[in-house]
């Protein structure tokens, strides 16, 4: 069976592609066997972005003005020499600082600015969404943006907003781009309004934006002047102020229409551009069932929105088309007149409208379960687990829930979750123990691993046996330590060859930015790195060396084109030297030698730097408690960054590191217990995203050079092994629930570098999982780890929680025989090894 799923977004709870997974993942839980394509769409509005991206568009982001003059990093979309410019991204209702509207002073200068991306970026057929708008400016924002002055009469420029368009005195137009007119525009919009009267911009719309009567009333007056400014500017324009102010569309985004129409845009059906652009008729070749859906189904709906625009799409294929929606308004005689077989409604099995909006993912899968042949999530399972090859009994952690269930895998997938109660059978089947659960394998995104060229300090086999043993089935391995670097494909390709065949997990590589090979990052983009890591001071190998500031900016922009992300050891180089300390065997000089104010000064660079060129950008191992309100701010302005820690922060003291014990040390260092309080506090509250190893080993004789002198012993910590029971150890003593500690272990990196089928126990993810007795206690043995060295700080460390088992793919890892595999970004295997 072929289902075609194509989706507008649930306004408020979950963007088209969440929507369209959500469904996807409802009707595999009924069958793992239905083949399901999934088409996020939109109506030109909010989503149209992503609606393209998903089409194969390349992702693209630019810093531009906001609709209140802050400035924000909006997204657009390229293909070839065609752009699709989403209004929302830069003048939308949602980009409001504190939500407060502003229908008089708002701007649309930041979509010119993004239209003025899309042509930099050689695009020559620009798509603009117009959905969401904030402003009530005529467009002038817009034509300021692609170069216009709008003058008063004094020869200055006015201040922005449509309320300020009442002392225009002079439009010049002799800046507008020169790239406009061999540029074709189409403007995506339904909507009819003319820009001034009654059914004007100001009077139909401006109310929505926070304008009063009375800001209504001077907004019209406004906007009529400046469309008789306009008109008096002379060349530059394709279409007369006047005639483009009458025409159809012309107050669609408060006026945007107009503008854009005045520089030449076609106006057409937003429905109808974006099925295009995804090409929808001709997917729908071969299908059986469409899926359509937006979050309220209306009599506006009616009116040419997604689920009108996909089931005109569908009845001319002779396809039957069913509406999923959050809510529905319409009656049978109205549903049966648009084409629909059948309307089905999250309100149906959640009728309270904010606990539906909250859980409105699970509630689609449950939806389409429903839909495509079972009355509850798990559907029939007799054809399916016949085909099994697994079954697993027992408690595992399903949707951040402990609960008895049987997990059924065949060809290294989860195909069903299934009740306790169930009679299942299949070739293989594993009962957990009274005192086990089963969690998802965790994913660890920062692992040293040195090998080829330093060996001696760890390998691919003793460093993929360690994370067997400790429940971790995916590793990311860091380019430096190993020789060659991996800043080359060349190189990158060399360590692959190392790791072949000896990898008992799966295994993926980030890519280096050192000085100099910033030409080399597209090759390695392209061969499937993960992402690029540097550092912005000696990072204690010759090979690696650090960047400046500016390099990092030049690297940041070529990876926000590349569409990758940026991973930064964060520590200020030259506060860094000025903190200097005699060598010696106490740990408070060492500690004292890497100062707080080195990792936050670090860190502000790295914002900033994210800011500036929209890349995507992640915080290595932070130790400082004091950087986590600053990244926290960052992260509600809307800045693309993430941060990740470490075991070591969060379990270890700076109050309890003996004298001369070099095991401890590490770049940045361990702290003093209050900022391991403040660094728990950042993770609980969502500031740090999740925790990861940093597994860096030496050899003993590194490890311990200088008998103690922690300014010449290498600083690393190994404990890939032993990352889960650390975590569940201290998160216990502190009230932490053991699926938090897993999700942040496992789901949350997983999703950040592009492994959503990882780290999670979910129809369709990979059969990757660790068997985990959670009141089990042990003492840590360094003799008995499985990473190359025995050398910890945690020897002797009391620990509760033992990993029993290990499963990649849906096979119990075998310490004999490696069967990982070698992955490559974007396309991520999941499933059984070739």
């Amino acid at each position: 069976m072929r289902i075609v799923v194509a989706s507008d977004k649930f306004k408020g709870s979950l963007t088209a592609p969440e929507v369209a997974a959500a469904v996807a993942s409802g009707a595999r839980r009924i069958d793992p066997a239905i083949d399901v394509l999934e088409i996020p769409v939109a109506d030109g509005g909010e989503g149209t972005v992503d609606a393209a991206i998903a089409a194969g568009f390349e992702e693209r982001r630019a810093y531009v003005t906001g609709p209140t003059g802050e400035q924000v990093v909006a997204r657009y979309a390229v293909r070839s020499d065609e752009a699709v410019v989403e209004m929302a991204q830069a003048s939308g209702l949602d980009l409001l600082p504190g939500g407060r509207k502003d229908a008089t002073g708002a701007t649309s200068l930041g979509t010119g600015e993004l239209v003025r991306a899309a042509l930099d970026a050689g695009s020559r057929r620009i798509v603009l969404g117009i959905g969401g708008s904030a402003s009530t400016d005529g467009g002038a924002g817009l034509l300021q943006g692609l170069g216009a002055r709008l003058l008063d009469g004094a020869g200055i420029e006015l201040p922005l907003g449509g309320g300020a368009l009442a002392a225009l005195k002079t439009v010049d137009l002799s800046g507008l781009d020169p790239r406009l007119s061999g540029a074709e525009l189409v403007l995506a919009s339904d909507v009819d309004n003319p820009l001034l009267g009654e059914s004007g911009a100001a009077a139909v719309f401006g109310p929505q934006k926070g304008a009063s009567a009375d800001d209504v009333e001077s907004l019209d007056r406004a906007l009529e002047h400046f469309v008789e400014v306009l008109g008096r500017s002379g060349g530059g324009l394709k279409v007369p102020a006047v005639e483009a102010s009458e025409r159809k569309g012309a107050g669609a985004a408060g006026g945007v229409g107009f503008a854009a129409i005045a520089l030449g845009a076609e106006r057409r059906a937003g429905i109808d551009v974006v099925l295009e652009l995804t090409r929808l008729a001709e997917r729908l070749e071969g299908a059986d069932l469409v899926i359509t859906g937006e979050g309220s189904l209306d009599e506006q709906s009616l009116m040419g929105k997604t689920p009108i625009g996909v089931a005109r799409a569908a009845q001319a294929a002779g396809i039957p088309v069913h509406v999923i929606c959050g809510r529905s308004a319409l009656d049978a005689a109205q549903i049966g007149a648009a084409g629909f077989s059948g309307v089905h409604a999250l309100a149906d099995l959640e009728p309270d409208s904010e606990r539906s909006m909250a859980d409105a993912g699970r509630l689609l899968e449950q939806v389409a379960a429903r839909l495509l042949g079972g009355a509850a999530i798990a559907g029939s399972l007799d054809g399916i687990q016949s085909r099994c090859e697994l079954i697993i009994r027992g408690r595992a952690l399903i949707d951040g829930e402990f609960r008895d269930a049987q997990i059924g895998v065949r060809d290294g997938r989860i195909v069903f979750i299934a009740g306790a109660d169930e009679k299942l059978d299949a070739a293989q089947i594993v009962e957990l123990a009274h005192d086990e659960v089963l969690i998802p394998g965790l994913v660890d995104t920062h692992v040293h691993v040195n090998e080829p060229g330093r060996t001696e300090w760890e390998g691919f086999e003793s460093a993929t046996r360690a994370a067997a043993a400790g429940g971790v089935t995916t590793i990311v391995d860091m380019p430096l330590n190993s020789i060659p670097p991996t800043v080359t494909v060349e190189a990158l390709n060399i360590k692959r060859a190392a790791a072949q065949d000896r990898v008992f997990v799966d295994v993926g590589f980030w890519g280096g930015v050192v000085p100099g090979n910033l030409d080399d990052l597209p090759g390695l983009h392209a061969a499937g790195v993960f992402g690029f890591k540097c550092f912005l001071l000696p990072s204690g190998v010759d090979e690696f060396p650090e960047v400046s500031i500016y390099e990092m900016r030049r690297a940041m922009a070529s990876i926000a084109q590349l569409g990758s992300l940026l991973v930064v050891h964060a520590e200020d180089a030259h506060i860094i030297e000025e903190s200097v300390q005699p060598g010696g065997r106490e740990y408070g000089d060492f500690l004292a030698s890497r100062p707080r104010s080195a990792e936050d000064a670090a860190i502000s660079e790295v914002i900033r730097g994210a800011i500036d060129t929209g890349a995507r950008a992640h915080i290595l191992h932070l130790s400082n408690g004091d950087s986590i309100g600053r990244l926290s701010v960052a992260k509600a302005e809307g800045v693309d960054i993430t941060v990740e820690t470490c075991p070591h922060y969060l379990t270890l003291a700076a109050e309890d590191i003996p004298a001369g014990a070099t095991a401890y040390k590490c770049c940045p260092p361990i702290r003093e217990d209050d900022n391991r309080d403040e660094l728990w506090h950042g993770l609980l509250d969502g500031t740090i995203d999740y925790v990861v190893s940093d597994h860096s080993p030496s050899t003993p004789e590194m490890k311990y050079a200088g008998d103690g002198d922690f300014s010449v012993a290498w600083g690393g910590i190994a404990s890939l092994q032993l990352g889960l029971p650390l975590m569940w150890t201290e998160g216990r003593r502190r009230g932490v629930r053991l699926a938090r500690i897993v999700e942040l272990m496992s789901s949350s990196p997983a999703d950040r570098i592009g492994l959503a089928g990882k780290g999670r126990i979910a129809v369709g993810a990979a059969a990757d999982f660790a068997v985990f007795a959670p009141e089990e206690t042990f003492a840590v043995d360094a003799t008995s780890l499985a990473h190359r060295h025995p050398v910890t700080p945690y020897d002797g460390r009391e620990l509760t929680g033992v990993v029993r088992a290990t499963y990649l793919a849906g096979r119990l890892i075998d310490q004999d025989q490696p069967r990982g595999r070698l992955l490559r970004l974007p396309r991520i295997e999941i499933g059984a090894p070739a």
